[in-house]
């Protein structure tokens, strides 16, 4: 059997990172996957600056995949997130969700770990005119401006 050579990256939000860092196996509304914990296993708040990655778990099949080394997974801090945010925005005049920007600043950060002749696909979901506001009072906190 040949070797796949498609490698799977998944980055997580800081304050999140179920798979990256901090997620114990652990069963949540009926499923068996990775969860950030107390010793005693229950359930422990997370904070993103993601909405959709503010969740103290991962679906089953993310689980799976770490377990199985088909991927490896990453988190972002939100300063490195809302770079890769602007970067889409100014280059390509794309404002992903805020989700999908960890994607992008991973890779403004980790770029010179790949091969040069590496083609790199990255899954934009949702849309991010819907987090605007949400990353001006953030680089405003940041800018000390509010």
């Amino acid at each position: 059997m040949e070797e796949d050579p498609v490698e799977f990256i998944g980055v997580e939000a800081a304050g999140a990172e179920t798979l990256s860092l901090r997620g114990e196996p652990g069963v949540l509304h009926g499923f068996l996957a990775h969860f950030i914990q107390d010793p005693w296993g229950q359930i422990v708040p997370t904070d993103a600056i993601a909405a959709g990655l503010d969740y103290p778990g991962v679906g089953p099949q993310h689980s799976y995949y770490r377990e199985t080394g088909r991927a490896r997974y990453f988190h972002l801090s939100p300063q490195e997130a809302l770079e890769g945010f602007a970067a889409l925005a100014r280059l390509e005049g794309i404002i992903p969700a805020l989700e999908s920007a960890h994607a992008i600043g991973w890779l403004l950060f980790h770029r010179e770990e790949l091969d040069p002749s590496s083609l790199v696909m990255v899954c934009l979901s949702g849309r991010g005119d819907k987090d605007v506001s949400l990353v001006k009072g953030f680089l405003e906190k940041s800018n000390g401006q509010g």
